[in-house]
């Protein structure tokens, strides 16, 4: 699937992969204005800052992000919005614009589904335990991603995961990842 549309922009100091959960403070009024434009039905896009602020002037960004939508909304005492985005498929974006208030706007084109490839053997007590927890694990890009949810990854590699459109070579780097540093995880 190839569908491009022109999605409001969510530019963050992180990287949120398919089917992850991100909770949000909403505060400035151009992501104030995103809420209004989305709600809990029309699509956003969470994309990794490269260069800039989250508060403030527009960032520049990466073009790999994550199509996401609102889950949960829930005004504050402090005046701020409380959300919890979940994201849904990776996107592509070019075609850049910024509203006068800042809120940006970017054509988002869906990455196409990968090729399934199953959980192999030695990590299934892993996809076992993350399932058990409540995450969907059907296949072993998704496994590489809610394995890398829980790592501490700098940004650079989160991203280069994101932007790995190869499931089984995804997992493959959190498995290195994870044979590096033995005592982080046990299954």
């Amino acid at each position: 699937m190839s569908m491009i549309e022109e999605l409001p922009v969510f530019p963050l100091h992180t990287v949120l992969f398919p089917g992850g959960e991100l909770p949000l403070r909403i505060f400035e009024m151009r992501y104030r204005r995103l809420v209004d434009l989305c709600g809990k039905i029309q699509p956003f896009v969470v994309v990794r800052i490269r260069e800039g602020r989250e508060v403030g002037e527009p960032a520049f960004t990466y073009e790999v992000g994550t199509r996401t939508y609102f889950e949960q909304l829930i005004s504050q005492r402090d005046g701020t919005l409380g959300a919890l985005a979940l994201a849904e498929q990776r996107v592509r974006l070019s075609d850049w614009r910024v509203d006068g208030d800042g809120l940006m706007f970017a054509k988002a084109r869906l990455l196409s589904d990968e090729t399934y490839a199953p959980v192999p053997e030695d990590l299934a007590a892993l996809a076992k335990v993350l399932e058990e927890q409540g995450h969907a694990v059907p296949d072993a890009g998704m496994l590489a991603w809610r394995l890398a949810d829980g790592l501490p990854l700098d940004a650079n590699t989160r991203q280069a995961l994101l932007e790995e459109s190869d499931g089984e070579r995804r997992l493959e780097q959190v498995r290195v990842w994870l044979l590096r540093h033995p005592g982080w995880f046990t299954a």
